[in-house]
C-alpha cells in the first residue's frame, strides 16, 4: 500500500466519526423526532395544553433549520430577545455543521472509493466505526453519570456562557425541559450506534472476504 493511499485511509478513518455523528444529528432535527420525544419526555406541569407545547417545540426546531422558520419564530411573540438571540446562535452553529456534512460526506465517499481496494475500504469502514463506537459510548456514559454537566459543558464550549441560561418561566424552558435534551441525546446516540454497527459489520465483511 503506497504512502499516499495509507494517508488517505487514515484521514478517512479520522473523519468518519465526525461525519456519521453529524448525519445522526441532522436526522434528529426533524419534526417527527420532536413528536417522538414528546411522547417520552417528563414535561413539568404547565398551564399550556400538551398539543400547544408540542407545536411551539416544533416551531423552535424550524427556527434553527431554515430562515423562514426563524422569521416565524421571531414573529410569534412567544419568545423574548434573549431567547431569539440564542436560537440565532444555534442556527448559525447548525448551518456551519450541516454545511460541513453536505460538502464533506460526498468528498469522504469519493475518497473511500478512491482506495480502489475492497480490503482497504473495509478496514477504513471498520476502524472509523470503531472510533465512533467509542465516542458514542463515552457520550452515553457521561450522560448517565451527569447529563447536567455535559449539557453545560457543550453550551459553554459553543456559546457565550451567559447567553443560554434562562428563567423557568421563559418559553424555551417550558417547551424544552432538561429531560427533553437528555432523552434526545440518548435516542440520537442509540440511532447513531445502531447505524454505525451496520457499517462496521459491512466493513468487517469486506475486510475479511478480501484478505
Amino acid at each position: 500500500m503506497s504512502y499516499r493511499r495509507r494517508a488517505l485511509s487514515l484521514l478517512l478513518v479520522a473523519l468518519f466519526p465526525f461525519l456519521i455523528a453529524l448525519l445522526g444529528v441532522r436526522l434528529a432535527f426533524t419534526e417527527n423526532f420532536v413528536e417522538f420525544l414528546y411522547g417520552r419526555v417528563e414535561l413539568p406541569p404547565d398551564s399550556m395544553p400538551y398539543e400547544l407545547r408540542l407545536s411551539i417545540a416544533k416551531m423552535g426546531l424550524r427556527s434553527v433549520t431554515s430562515n423562514r422558520g426563524m422569521e416565524e419564530f421571531k414573529n410569534s411573540g412567544l419568545f423574548n430577545q434573549k431567547e431569539i438571540r440564542h436560537m440565532e446562535d444555534v442556527k448559525g452553529l447548525l448551518d456551519s455543521l450541516f454545511t460541513l456534512l453536505y460538502v464533506g460526506a460526498p468528498l469522504w465517499l469519493m475518497g473511500l472509493l478512491n482506495l480502489k481496494n475492497k480490503k482497504e475500504i473495509g478496514k477504513a469502514l471498520f476502524f472509523g466505526s470503531l472510533l465512533l463506537e467509542l465516542f458514542v459510548l463515552l457520550v452515553v456514559f457521561v450522560s448517565l453519570i451527569s447529563y447536567q454537566w455535559l449539557f453545560e459543558a457543550f453550551h459553554n464550549l459553543f456559546f457565550d456562557p451567559y447567553s443560554w441560561r434562562f428563567r423557568n418561566e421563559d418559553m424555551l424552558l417550558r417547551v424544552y425541559p432538561m429531560d427533553f435534551w437528555y432523552k434526545a441525546t440518548l435516542y440520537t446516540a442509540l440511532g447513531i450506534f445502531t447505524f454505525n454497527l451496520l457499517l462496521q459489520s459491512f466493513g468487517l465483511l469486506l475486510w475479511r472476504k478480501n484478505s
